[in-house]
């Protein structure tokens, strides 16, 4: 075998990797959380001439090591809170080395008897920690973003195959129209899910939103009590800026009645259902027809993966499945191409399966229940002083802030404040903070989804965000 291709060119460059990766681990906590490095920078660092002559590939790791320095947004560090972007375990990091290595493809067990066992096995852990009902399939994708397109694709399949419409043959062309009903505080990606379905994301029935941000039980039995034709609904589990769950306990039973096919974005509020403190605010959710969720969020487990679930298996496969004479199948093996809209993709499901056998039932709960704890105490300790106040009730992992300059304030020297404190508590490294809009008005979001993140974190958090509210009112 020749140097090149051989294993010491592999054995020099994996261990350059692995002491690099080790290095940043080692670091993460400590790292500032202001980052600098413009994406020119970058650029510049990386080079941006495509080389005549390739390079070894000790050289190649060891460059990309360096360039990323100061460049990396420190996500696994524990103070970072600006979106719901969960940290890692070290199982799930090190099954990704794994995965790298072995190149294996979940595409058809022939191929990868392994993976696709694993990519089984992880959905129906899966299954049994967020108790939903076990004969749903599930289908492990990048995030919520294509588990929410998988769940309406199936939805699409199974409520035009009722007035007897084959979506998967003939198209939308000429089909009866399919009325979409959807919370006003929906995240944009089930929008992107609808459009990406041929269902558009403007000619969607808005339901209002109560004040904690969770969709107005009363106001969708009314749509759906005046609708005609096949409904699909879409609700929601985990506002993104105030962790509402909307109430599915009253959503579900009115869908059934009228045969509207429910399904629910849980991208990470579904991981409520893990603990029997916070699965209160949640029931009811298992009686939806379709789930998505992450597992690179609450779960902790690396980019990118998620889970596109579905209560009716044959919906499942009619809209994902795919079939050609080459890919020959195994008799009773389960395909995971038949679940996804990928056909070619990376072995998910390892990392998330090392993630869960690391953690166990009992730690993926504690793991939830501490992050929720996390942004509790954050408002806890914000809320203490005059002129900050907390807009939601924290039932999940989500906060939002507003700084007020003085009492009585208007909204526009709130907004204007509250932007500067989330600046300068950026710009002093402390923690990662974001602004967002929250009904018109500027607010600090605050998420909590990384497993490193303790309570001293928040502590120096929330002294670095009062350290900035106090400057910023006195500039």
């Amino acid at each position: 075998m020749s140097e090149t291709h051989g294993s010491r060119e592999a054995e020099r460059a994996l261990q350059r990797a692995y002491d690099a990766a080790l290095a940043y681990l080692r670091g993460a906590h400590d790292e500032s959380n202001h980052v600098a490095v413009t994406q020119a920078e970058m650029r510049t660092r990386l080079g941006t001439a495509l080389p005549e002559k390739g390079e070894p590939s000790e050289a190649v790791i060891a460059a990309l090591a360096e360039a990323a320095k100061g460049a990396i947004s420190p996500t696994t560090g524990g103070r970072f809170f600006a979106y719901v972007i969960g940290g890692t375990h070290p199982a799930g990091v090190a099954a990704e080395f794994l995965n790298a290595a072995w190149d294996d493809h979940p595409g058809t067990p022939l191929v990868s008897p392994f993976g696709c066992a694993i990519d089984g096995l992880a959905g129906e852990w899966v299954l049994d920690l967020l108790d939903l009902p076990r004969q749903s399939s599930v289908g492990i994708v990048t995030g919520a973003s294509m588990g929410n397109f998988v769940g309406i694709v199936a939805a699409r399949h199974a409520l035009l195959a009722r007035l007897g419409w084959d979506v998967e043959a003939d198209g939308l062309f000429g089909a009866p129209p399919i009325t979409v009903m959807i919370g006003e505080e929906a995240h944009p990606n089930m929008l992107k899910g609808l459009r990406m379905a041929g269902l558009g994301a403007g000619r969607l029935v808005r339901i209002e939103a109560d004040r904690n941000g969770a969709m107005r039980a009363g106001l969708l039995q009314i749509a759906l009590r005046a609708s005609s034709g096949p409904v699909l609904v879409c609700a929601q589990a985990g506002n993104i800026c105030t962790g509402a769950h909307d109430p599915f306990e009253e959503i579900a039973p009115a869908c059934r009645e009228r045969g509207a096919w429910l399904h629910v974005d849980g991208a990470f509020g579904l991981w409520a259902r893990v603990s029997p403190e916070l699965s209160r605010h949640i029931r009811g959710v298992d009686l939806a027809d379709s789930w998505a969720t992450d597992a690179h969020k609450m779960l902790n487990t690396p980019y990118d993966a998620g889970f596109g679930i579905v209560r009716d298996e044959s919906a499942h496969t009619a809209a994902m499945g795919i079939s050609a004479s080459y890919l020959a199948q195994q008799a009773g093996a389960r395909d995971p191409s038949h679940y996804v809209p990928e056909l070619s993709r990376r072995a998910r499901g390892t990392p998330i399966y090392a993630t869960l056998r690391a953690l166990g039932r009992q730690g993926v709960r504690e793991m939830v229940e501490r992050c929720c704890a996390n942004a509790r105490r954050m408002a806890e300790l914000l809320t203490a002083h005059p002129g900050i106040a907390c807009l939601n009730e924290v039932v999940f992992n989500q906060a939002i802030f507003r700084f007020a300059p003085a009492p009585g304030a208007g909204d526009a020297a709130t907004d204007a404040l509250t932007a500067e404190v989330v600046r300068r508590t950026f710009e002093s490294g402390e923690c990662w903070v974001q602004t967002s809009q929250w009904r018109g008005k500027t607010v600090m979001r605050f998420s909590v989804a990384g497993r490193a993140t303790t309570a001293a974190d928040i502590d120096r958090s929330a002294a670095a965000i009062l350290k900035a509210y106090n400057e910023a009112r006195e500039a």
